[in-house]
């Protein structure tokens, strides 16, 4: 009988050790399998007229949408149709016909420097004006400003949003106080305001004690909200000038550059518009959500965010500007100008300065600004011009190499007989 029980057990064992085995073989397999997808013949895709990468898009799209075959390809006929109006043709002269989409419409726009957002006036920048600022790569902005989102329940709460944009205001001494100076006596009396103080929400006796603190070689006499400061008469009137000076000019609280601030409601929650501009510390605060605050100022996005955030600021920025005037530009044709300003790797505008001192050509050079000056350092420097670009065969009379100009060999194929 023992016998007879032991066989079953030691066959149960088998099947499980087999199973076992089975289950590490498919492992293995699956380990070993490289995923990877052979590349389609060249021939395969002479023929579509979608990029590899539209047909994965239009597939991924198919069945989340849960499409049958008939469905799925009329979907695809229609993004054909629509690829085809919108690809640019071999040897198209994509610049000049950008420049010239830019150009005309420009002609449009108003000559309105600034306008204002809110009662407070928090001027932005408009118009002609900022599209030259823009394509034109300035160091600074005229008018900067900036769109703060705020966090922590801040952009929920109206008093909060307020008492925090409040803070960020750079306040220095000057803004807040009055000085009257007699040489005659050596005496100087500062005068703060009273409203001045209030509206900013500062306490009057830190400050009367940061300026007592600071002015030495001098008695003090304290009045309410005056401050008399009385020197000797060794102490040079220069240095006494020189001394108070600094003193107002020091900022008291708030972030340097920020001038004026605007808490506006904007789809259910607070935001603070600002005139002036400082990105870098506005980031490091708490209350602040780094992922949608923005600024105008685009060479400090650049700065701070890299040339990619410059280069997306640089299409936003002219898109808007002309958006707002009513004129409507092709994307692609902002985007060319993006990437041609920024591709060096720092912003650089259309100008004598910037990316057309970079040309290799001289006769390209020359053709822009300053003809004459470009022309004698070429040929003191003894440079060969190899004629690649438009404006160069332009000059020389030479067929432009656009269009039929780029085609020196026609090829048939097979399919084509």
């Amino acid at each position: 009988m023992a016998k007879k029980e032991a066989k079953p057990k030691k066959a149960k064992v088998v099947k499980k050790a087999k199973a076992v085995k089975k289950v590490k073989k498919v492992v293995k397999k699956e380990e070993e399998i490289p995923i990877e997808r052979e590349p389609a013949p060249v021939e395969d895709w002479e023929s579509l007229t979608l990029p590899k990468s539209v047909f994965d898009q239009i597939a991924i799209v198919a069945e989340a949408k849960k499409m049958n075959k008939a469905k799925e390809d009329s979907f695809r006929k229609h993004v054909e149709e629509k690829y085809g109006t919108l690809r640019v043709e071999s040897g198209e002269a994509v610049g000049i016909i950008a420049a010239q989409s830019l150009g005309e419409p420009g002609t449009q726009l108003t000559l309105r420097t600034k306008h204002y957002a809110g009662a407070a006036e928090v001027s932005v920048g408009s118009g002609i004006q900022r599209v030259e600022e823009i394509v034109d790569g300035r160091s600074k902005a005229k008018y900067p400003t900036m769109t703060i989102y705020l966090k922590n329940g801040l952009e929920k709460d109206k008093n909060k949003a307020e008492r925090f944009a409040k803070s960020l205001i750079d306040v220095r001494f000057s803004d807040i106080s009055k000085m009257k100076e007699d040489f005659a006596a050596k005496k100087v009396v500062i005068s703060l305001s009273e409203d001045g103080i209030k509206e900013r929400g500062l306490d009057d006796k830190e400050l009367l004690d940061k300026l007592k603190k600071s002015v030495k070689n001098a008695k003090i006499r304290q009045r309410k909200l005056n401050l008399e400061f009385v020197f000797s008469k060794r102490e040079p009137l220069l240095r006494i000038r020189r001394t108070l000076q600094k003193q107002l000019n020091s900022r008291i609280h708030g972030v340097r550059g920020i001038e004026k601030v605007l808490v506006m409601e904007e789809k259910g929650e607070f935001v603070i518009k600002t005139s002036g501009s400082n990105l870098k510390q506005i980031l490091k605060l708490d209350e602040v959500d780094t992922s949608r605050t923005m600024t105008n100022d685009i060479m400090e996005v650049s700065d701070v965010l890299g040339i990619e955030a410059g280069r997306t600021m640089i299409f936003n920025e002219l898109y808007n500007t002309l958006d707002e005037n009513g004129i409507l530009v092709d994307k692609r044709h902002l985007m060319l100008l993006a990437d041609l300003m920024t591709f060096s790797g720092s912003i650089k505008g259309i100008v004598r300065t910037g990316i057309t001192r970079e040309k290799k050509s001289p006769f390209a050079r020359a053709a822009f600004e300053e003809t004459v000056k470009h022309l004698l350092d070429a040929a003191f420097k003894g440079e060969r011009d190899e004629l690649q670009g438009v404006v160069e065969n332009i000059i020389v009379g030479q067929p432009v190499k656009v269009g039929t100009g780029r085609v020196d060999l026609v090829m048939k194929r097979k399919s084509d007989k």
